[in-house]
């Protein structure tokens, strides 16, 4: 029996989101692989990239630390997997909708703003278990 199921998991969610927003970024700068793959459109605008590129680089920055206090998390405390599953899914969601704010959309306070806020509770929720676990 794995010992780390969530970080399993959602590292391959995170990975498949990780490769289309890649894959997208190939495709808006025209890249001759893509070329082959999908019948390109006319040629982007530079905003549209730049906002594809900070989705990217945004949702690369925060997974892998989120992916790591999972890990440890799942190998050394004794936490409710049901807690962590939500904690895992708001993580999601927060990814998701940063991802889809700056990917499609010019302007999407709402998406932006809770995407942040979530991606933010929920590192700070793994932050705070661990180190009250170091603590006690």
């Amino acid at each position: 029996m794995n010992n780390i199921p969530l970080t399993i998991f959602f590292a391959s969610i995170f990975t498949i989101i990780y490769l289309f927003l890649s894959f997208r970024i190939g495709y808006l700068r025209g890249s001759p692989v893509m070329k082959l793959i999908f019948k390109m459109e006319k040629k982007c605008s530079d905003f549209k990239l730049e906002r594809n590129v900070r989705a990217h680089g945004n949702f690369s920055e925060y997974v892998p630390l989120f992916l790591i206090l999972l890990m440890i998390i799942e190998t050394k405390l004794k936490i409710s997997f049901n807690y962590l599953i939500i904690i895992c899914i708001v993580f999601l969601y927060g990814r998701l909708a940063h991802a889809i704010c700056f990917s499609f959309y010019k302007h999407n306070p709402f998406l932006r703003i809770s995407g942040m806020i979530c991606t933010y509770f929920s590192l700070l929720v793994f932050s705070i278990i661990l180190l009250m676990s170091f603590l006690y």
